[in-house]
């Protein structure tokens, strides 16, 4: 019903294109940066890349960088509760560890540790996210399996102001200038499910201050970022394993510099980061019999980076070559008195040339890194883009990718196994894009074979090997045989008609298996959908300057229990989410948002109930 719907709104927009299409009300990216790790077109970039542009934040209301993708194709978002849960994620069918997420470039605070937090992540401050998918090793090494997400910060915003107050106590206050960004959020979370009890214990409230300064030196440009994020709130846990009493502070802590000298056929940079993220969880042993853990479990992630880069143009060709340096450490204490103290180092040269000629371009890369005592990897990648008609174009890659594995995974005290080996994939895409049908057309397909998939199983002891017994409570991270990934992704837009333009987004992952157990990958639906109507004002005068609806359908993970309520557990699930701005004067607006209008209970990620029907309303002002 969801694509019958879609085919026909954007068939009725089609027969009566607007003659002078709104500018204003599809923002569109003709440069990108993370797909070739230099400024290129989307035009001509061969790998698969989405953007989500500042405009789109704004004009939907999304808080944190989770909700702001939640739209992507062939990117699964699982929340496990209302803003300031934990955020599962999905690309492509790969797990979070498998998706490397970065900030201008550097990798987020938590990447050792695989603890990046896109759920609490204020979008205050961005400028854009860009989305590449597929295997991103050649350029930006580990942990590129399914893809790269980077979060892009605004150095050149004008200032404004935004108040926000709506449902469960959700607050907001948002200030943005061009050199500093302020987020205070505050929610009480305490929503109602539909069994009449209320879910207890998962307030939050976060302050997120953000500053940056760029400034030219003859020919160095140079930009300098620096950002602090303190979050704390309840962390109960799931319904079956309630831990009322459980709490969790979050710090996290970036700077990074950056120098670029451009000529006219060259362009070198230069860029220092240093990144920290400690997670503290704790619980009142002595008052809440479901709290085993007696002591503060405490981890910390801190870690250096530096990148040296440089790209060399011809008339027909890009040379792009750098070093990438990164050294840090991480220390893990579980609250019973096991501490796990280790360093981690990564060191790798890349390459990538590409060709130009007038039916396309094609590119060949090829890295080589070494993760400390984990050993080296060589990664090799190619694609190229065909023009079959001004318009349309075939574009297809295909490479090797890794992952070493993560702090967690090799020193977590009771969990962690130090004899693991990196996994090794091989990946590829082919897209056909058609950019003058309706208002723009896409159909691709990717693939994925994962050697040494690392996944949580269950041991008959604790130790370097792993003895796998279904019987047992105890995990451990082991290399499992591998993952075979599959999966189709369709995109259609229409042109703007007055403002309104219509999207559509589908992904069918009809393959997602750990050939080992012959099971689905977790936090992997066959399907899901993405159908919005959107309106944005040609005019500034104009009373309504924009108004939206999205429908997100996801299907079942798997079998489902008839044992435990449907709300409990992740089956197939449509949020229907709205919102509507009107003028509030010469430079300020409200907005009133709606989420989940159909009042949908269900868990995205099992055990973990996603609110009901929610409003917020909004002031902004520039």
């Amino acid at each position: 019903m969801l694509l019958f719907s879609a085919c026909a709104l954007c068939s009725v927009l089609a027969l009566n294109p607007s003659p002078s299409p709104s500018p204003s009300a599809q923002p569109e990216i003709a440069h990108v940066y993370t797909s070739e790790r230099t400024d290129s077109t989307v035009r001509n970039t061969a790998r698969t890349t989405y953007t989500v542009t500042r405009e789109e934040i704004q004009r939907n209301g999304y808080r944190t960088v989770a909700q702001a993708l939640q739209s992507i194709p062939a990117l699964t978002i699982s929340p496990l509760g209302a803003i300031g849960a934990a955020v599962d994620f999905s690309l492509r069918g790969s797990s979070s560890a498998q998706t490397l997420i970065l900030v201008d470039g550097v990798p987020a605070p938590g990447s050792f540790s695989n603890s990046v937090e896109l759920g609490t992540m204020p979008t205050t401050g961005v400028e854009r996210i860009e989305v590449v998918e597929g295997g991103g090793s050649t350029l930006y090494g580990t942990g590129a399996i399914g893809g790269i997400i980077n979060v892009i910060t605004d150095r050149r915003s004008e200032t404004s102001a935004t108040l926000r107050s709506g449902s469960f106590d959700d607050s907001e206050i948002a200030l943005q200038t061009p050199n500093i960004q302020y987020d205070r959020i505050s929610a009480g979370n305490a929503f109602g499910l539909p069994d009449g009890t209320t879910r207890g214990d998962a307030d939050y409230s976060s302050t997120a201050l953000h500053g940056n300064i760029e400034h030219t030196f003859g020919s160095i440009s140079a930009a300098l970022r620096a950002g602090i994020q303190s979050d704390n709130g309840g962390a109960p846990g799931p319904l079956s394993f309630l831990t009322p009493s459980a709490r969790e502070n979050d710090e996290n802590k970036n700077i990074d510099l950056t120098l670029d000298r451009r000529t006219a056929q060259s362009a070198a940079t230069l860029q220092a980061g240093a990144t920290s993220q400690k997670i503290g969880y704790y619980c009142d042993s002595a008052g809440d019999p479901q709290c085993f853990q007696p002591g503060i479990a405490l981890s910390t992630d801190a870690r250096v980076t530096l990148g040296l880069r440089n790209v060399v143009r011809g008339a027909n060709n890009q040379l792009l070559y750098g070093i990438d340096l990164s050294r840090g450490f991480v220390r893990a204490d579980d609250g019973f008195g096991d501490i796990a103290v280790d360093s981690m180092a990564q060191a790798a040269l890349y390459a990538e040339d590409r060709v130009t000629t007038s039916w396309g371009s094609a590119y060949a890369g090829l890295r080589g890194e070494r993760d400390g005592s984990l050993g080296g990897e060589v990664s090799p990648s190619a694609g190229f883009v065909v023009r079959l008609a001004p318009d349309t174009a075939l574009k297809v890659n295909a490479a090797t990718a890794f992952r070493a594995p993560n702090a967690t995974e090799l020193f977590f005290p009771g969990y962690g196994n130090a004899q693991l080996h990196p996994e090794r994939a091989q990946v590829a895409d082919a897209t056909l894009v058609d950019s003058s049908l309706l208002g723009g057309v896409s159909i691709g397909w990717f693939g994925n074979r994962t050697r040494n998939l690392i996944e949580a199983e269950p041991v008959a002891s604790v130790g370097p090997a792993c003895t796998i017994d279904p019987s047992s409570f105890t995990y451990e991270a082991c290399n499992v045989d591998h993952a075979f990934i599959e999966g189709l992704t369709f995109t259609a837009k229409t042109v703007p008609v007055n403002g309104i333009w219509a999207s559509l987004a589908l992904t069918d992952l009809y393959r997602a298996e750990n050939v080992d157990t012959q099971a689905r990958l977790p936090n992997d639906p066959v399907f899901a959908a993405t159908l919005g109507l959107n309106y944005a004002a040609r005019s500034q005068d104009a009373f309504v300057s924009a108004f939206g609806v999205s429908a997100r359908s996801q299907g079942a993970r798997g079998e489902i229990s008839t044992t435990v309520p449907q709300w409990q557990q992740p089956v197939a699930f449509t949020a229907i989410d709205a919102f509507v701005t009107v003028r509030a004067g010469e430079r300020a607006s409200i907005s009133l948002r709606g989420f989940n209008l159909g009042n949908e209970r269900y868990s995205a990620v099992n055990g973990f109930p996603m609110p009901g029907r929610s409003f917020v309303l909004e002031l902004s002002a520039k």
